[in-house]
């Protein structure tokens, strides 16, 4: 008898040490990837929901901070210390659905390639929001568009955060 209530401790001991860690790790289910570090940006954990109508993301707290640790200046952006002219990976239950890369209004250079804009700007309070473009300036083949589109919808409305609206 008193064996079993050890092994019952130990077990209870256990479950409570191990549950919390396991549910507070990301499931790896969606994330953006640095390509030169396989640092990750943003994984599911940092967002409060995919807007389908702009292919925006609204980051949460945690996601803001996240973004915010990416740009390193101290008053006015500098494009050095921030993710601008970065390449990304952006993956969905491992699989690369695109690649891209940071970007910001202030270039003069177009892209024609996936971009995540506004990439030197620090989030804050009601701006919690980073858009998903298709090209700067030139934008990629409608088919293209059209299948990543689809994998952000299929994959955000599973997970309950698919709002058919803009961010």
């Amino acid at each position: 008898m008193k064996r079993v209530e050890i092994l019952l401790a130990t077990i209870s001991i256990l479950l409570l040490l191990l549950l919390p860690s396991a549910c507070a790790k990301s499931d790896g289910s969606f994330g953006i990837y640095l390509v030169d570090s396989d640092e990750i940006v943003l994984s599911q954990e940092h967002l409060k929901a995919y807007h389908s109508l702009d292919t925006s993301f609204e980051l949460n707290a945690q996601g803001i901070e996240k973004w915010n640790s990416f740009h390193t200046y101290q008053a006015e952006p500098k494009l050095a210390q921030s993710l601008y002219q970065r390449d990304f990976i952006l993956k969905i239950d491992g699989n690369e659905v695109c690649r891209g890369k940071f970007y910001s209004m202030v270039s003069s250079a177009s892209y024609n390639g996936v971009v995540i804009m506004d990439s030197i700007m620090k989030l804050e309070g009601d701006r919690n929001v980073i858009g998903i473009y298709f090209g700067y300036v030139q934008s990629i083949p409608a088919s293209e568009e059209t299948r990543i589109k689809t994998e952000f919808e299929d994959f955000f409305s599973s997970q309950h955060l698919l709002v058919a609206g803009e961010g």
